[in-house]
């Protein structure tokens, strides 16, 4: 772009300022001329002064005038809204020449708006703006330039962005991953040619390692590993060591676990719910060995083994050719620096032992440089070639395409790399499954089955549900206990976990052999007292999962006493048991070791969940269903534990004096027999209500052993 220059014809030399011109005639000036000398001497020293005056102002003039230009200059460049150093990547278009339109403008602004006594000082202001335009413009043109350039680096990245999300949806297409890799080249290429060789090199190599990365990473999350091994072995070379030892240990993790998790479910289908007869055939079976990085690099050292080797002496083989020695066929002068290499010390014998050493620590150097086929490459014929094998090139270190035989009638080097890949890819190690193995396929194992469980449980309960009110409604109208059974009988028909739900439920409603509990019960008794002690039992063997569905859970319960009252409350603990609702929505366990501390008394523990749930089942009863806060439950629960003294009872009557005890103890304790609270009464005598709403008068002696002894 062009900045214009002052275009202004000026002797630089000149002064600016008046001057005065005096008559070539004497006589003009009278008395013979006496007079001129003085009056020419002081026209002079008036010229000076009004040419020095016009200077200074000139000066102040020119900077007044740069200080409006570069003011003009930041804004054009810098202006929040408009300046063009802060446009962005296409909006930086065209930057330089609507500087220079806007510079031009701003410069013919102030010239024409500033005047000078001499045409130097307007060539000198001239001369400085263009110098300050001059430098902007350089600024703004490299400025639009590194936009232009980040513009196309942009593009790029989106077309490089295009082929890894192609790649993805199409991981187990080779020839969709193929297809995008050249096209990496190319476009890479095209883009970038300018820029040399190397350059390109380097950025292709980078971007095709994100294609690659790509497909592998699609493969692993759609579980097909196998397609990702094949992926790793042809273009794994693009990728970095860190790259595909991730990707190595993400696929072996989840193959293991996807093993374990289809070895629990097999294990269930044959043995269902018998854990003993899954524990003993884990026992005895074979762990997962699969793709990690270090089963699959020791699956190719085996396969290296085996092709170098295998019946031709093995660890004393010896090649008459080349005179490579060994089960990895080491060449003699490749050993001493190798040997050292790997750690040992120098002149270290070629023992079996150290044979493995260096075939180890040389081939993994490989393996994570260039991959596994890379690695047999570089084993075969030489790090060289291996560095050509994983750019792509098309030839060996000789112009041999990689399947030209070798000496004659040895195999080519692409033959060889494929033959050491293909076995190692069958090479699996095996190993009896350690505990950790069995303990983690027992854990699936558990989960597979609370996953059946609970379908079961659920399939059960609704059917229980769907039954309830109508076994009510013949309880009600009088219909025997008997004719009930036969009832259930004939709708549970041959199904016998539908036979099973329907007899306890006839079991929870009439109670059983036609018994129900006495609260609403029709006049019928119930078999025994349930209470709290019973309630709370049954309600720990419910949380221990020793029902399989509600209908069990309240035959049980009516079973063993429970009243109608009973059974209404324990049917609603039963649905915010499965639920995780109203008292079941906290870690009570959790909860007990916060409070409780240190302090591992099993008693108190036992005793302070009992407090805890029915200190939750009374806020919600005043709360209308709402759960408290943890932390107004936890400073309950604190309180509960706190020790005061109750009293004192006599032990031992006596002539003068009786033998007393004073005893103290806690809320968990009491709750521990079912006490919500216990006041004195008397000497002796206490007053108690229970948690089920009965209340009585004990002595101290009997509440002193409820909370402290082996009640």
């Amino acid at each position: 772009m062009k900045i214009a220059g002052y275009q202004g014809s000026v002797n630089l030399g000149a002064g600016g300022g008046a001057t005065v011109k005096v008559s070539s005639d004497l006589n003009a000036y009278g008395s013979g001329g006496k007079g001129l000398a003085a009056i020419a001497g002081a026209a002079n020293k008036w010229a000076v002064a009004v040419e020095a005056q016009q200077e200074d102002e000139d000066k102040q003039s020119i900077l007044n005038a740069m200080d409006i230009f570069n003011k003009s200059r930041y804004n054009i460049m810098y202006n929040d809204e408009s300046g063009l150093m802060n446009t962005k990547l296409e909006g930086t278009a065209g930057a330089g020449a609507s500087y220079t339109e806007q510079i031009n403008k701003a410069r013919q602004d102030v010239l024409s708006n500033t005047k000078l006594h001499s045409q130097k000082n307007q060539l000198a202001l001239d001369h400085l703006m263009y110098q300050s335009a001059q430098q902007g413009f350089q600024t703004v043109d490299q400025y639009e330039q590194k936009q232009k350039e980040a513009v196309t680096d942009l593009r790029y990245d989106n077309n490089i962005q295009n082929s890894c999300e192609f790649v993805q949806k199409n991981w187990n297409n080779p020839q969709a991953l193929q297809d995008e890799i050249i096209r990496t080249q190319l476009l890479t290429s095209a883009i970038y040619g300018k820029r040399g060789a190397e350059f390109i090199e380097s950025k292709s190599r980078a971007n095709i390692g994100q294609v690659v990365a790509s497909a592998v990473g699609a493969s692993i999350t759609n579980e097909d590993y196998g397609t990702m091994r094949n992926i790793m072995d042809k273009y794994g070379s693009y990728l970095t060591a860190k790259q595909r030892a991730v990707f190595e240990k993400v696929a072996y993790d989840k193959e293991s676990s996807a093993f374990e998790r289809n070895t629990a479910k097999d294990l269930y289908a044959k043995y269902g719910d018998n854990e003993e007869a899954v524990r003993k055939e884990l026992e005895g079976m074979k762990g997962f060995s699969g793709s990690e990085s270090g089963n699959d690099f020791e699956n190719l050292l085996v396969s290296f083994g085996i092709q170098e080797s295998e019946g031709s002496g093995g660890y004393n083989a010896k090649n008459a050719r080349t005179g490579a020695s060994g089960k990895y066929q080491i060449l003699p002068s490749n050993w001493p620096s190798w040997s050292q290499e790997a750690g040992l010390p120098a002149g270290a014998a070629m023992t079996p032992e150290n044979q493995e050493i260096v075939a180890r620590f040389k081939l993994k150097q490989y393996y994570d440089k260039y991959g596994a086929a890379g690695a047999a490459v570089a084993w075969y014929s030489g790090e060289t070639n291996a560095q050509r094998w994983v750019s792509g090139k098309t030839t060996d270190v000789w112009g041999n395409t990689w399947d030209t035989p070798q000496h004659g009638n040895e195999p080519s080097i692409k033959e060889y790399a494929e033959s050491v890949t293909n076995r190692a890819g069958s090479v699996r190690s095996t190993h009896n499954m350690s505990q950790d193995e069995q303990d983690r396929i027992m854990k699936q194992y558990r989960i597979i089955k609370a996953d059946h469980d609970r379908i079961e449980t659920y399939k059960k309960n609704k059917l229980f549900e769907g039954i309830k009110n109508n076994l009510f409604a013949m309880f009600n109208n009088g219909t025997s206990y008997s004719d009930a059974m036969a009832w259930a009988t004939n709708q549970a028909g041959s199904d016998p976990d539908k036979y099973v739900t329907y007899r306890n439920a006839v079991t929870a409603i009439y109670g059983p052999q036609g018994r129900s509990g006495s609260s609403g019960g029709g006049g019928r008794e119930a078999i025994a007292k349930f209470g709290s002690d019973g309630k709370e039992a049954v309600i720990s063997m419910l949380e221990a999962g020793r029902f399989k569905s509600k209908a069990e859970f309240l035959a049980f319960a009516r079973s063993h006493g429970a009243t109608n009252s009973d059974m209404n409350s324990l049917d609603k603990s039963y649905d915010n048991w499965l639920s995780g609702a109203g008292e079941y929505a906290y870690d009570w366990d959790g909860l007990c070791k916060y409070v409780m501390g240190t302090s591992s008394n099993d008693k108190v523990k036992q005793g302070l969940k009992i407090y805890g749930k029915q200190w939750v089942r009374t806020y919600r009863a005043k709360h209308n269903g709402m759960n408290p806060d943890e932390s107004v439950l936890v400073d309950a629960m604190k309180q509960a534990i706190t020790t005061r003294t109750f009293g004192s009872y006599v032990t031992k009557p006596g002539f003068l004096w009786d033998s007393t005890k004073t005893f103290s103890g806690n809320d968990a304790l009491l709750a521990k027999a079912g006490i919500a609270r216990a006041e004195k009464i008397a000497d002796d005598w206490y007053h108690v209500t229970y948690f089920n709403g009965s209340d009585g008068n004990v002595n101290g002696g009997y509440l002193d052993e409820v909370m402290n002894g082996d009640y």
